[in-house]
């Protein structure tokens, strides 16, 4: 190679550096606003159903703070351990409980924290890849119509050990015979 055509070929990939930077840096506010966005949200107490060798499907837990002055909405779940998850309710149907998937997606007002708990608001997991075992840990990722994402990881806990919605009797006070 000649002299001359390795400076223009030098040339070229110090250009090429300078373009991919300059990319960069233009997408870097687009990633900083989504990072910014899963600031104002608050995900805890993430619990996932413990199941039996060949169940296909189980619940999932999650508490949702909405710390920003805008209403967000939760309109997807993924987890790997699933080939499907969606957000669902249970209805009392005449005095029948039903599940149903949740049309539209979670509404988390401003400043609102949404529980999701036995018996009432709750992530599913179908077509479940293997057991889950009480003490496993997986990543359940949570996406919002502001576009915050979460990934966040859950804990498998036994069924006994997930407070149901209906759970307004503690036990941390003596009674009185």
């Amino acid at each position: 190679m000649a002299i001359g055509g390795r400076v223009g070929f030098m040339k070229r990939i110090v250009f090429m550096r300078v373009l991919i930077g300059l990319a960069v840096l233009l997408s870097l506010p687009a990633a900083l606003a989504n990072a910014a966005s899963s600031q104002n949200l608050e995900i805890s107490d993430v619990h996932i159903r413990a199941t039996a060798p060949g169940m296909t499907a189980t619940g999932g837990y999650v508490t949702i703070t909405n710390m920003s002055d805008k209403a967000d909405r939760l309109i997807g779940v993924k987890a790997s351990f699933a080939a499907m998850a969606d957000i669902h309710n249970m209805i009392n149907d005449d005095g029948v409980m039903k599940m149903r998937a949740l049309e539209g997606g979670l509404p988390i007002g401003a400043g609102q924290t949404v529980t999701l708990k036995p018996g009432g608001l709750h992530l599913m997991f179908m077509g479940l890849t293997s057991t889950l075992a009480p003490g496993d840990m997986h990543a359940v990722t949570l996406e919002f119509a502001s576009g915050a994402v979460a990934r966040v990881m859950g804990v498998v806990r036994r069924p006994a050990d997930i407070h149901s919605s209906d759970d307004t009797h503690k036990h941390d006070k003596k009674h009185d015979n």
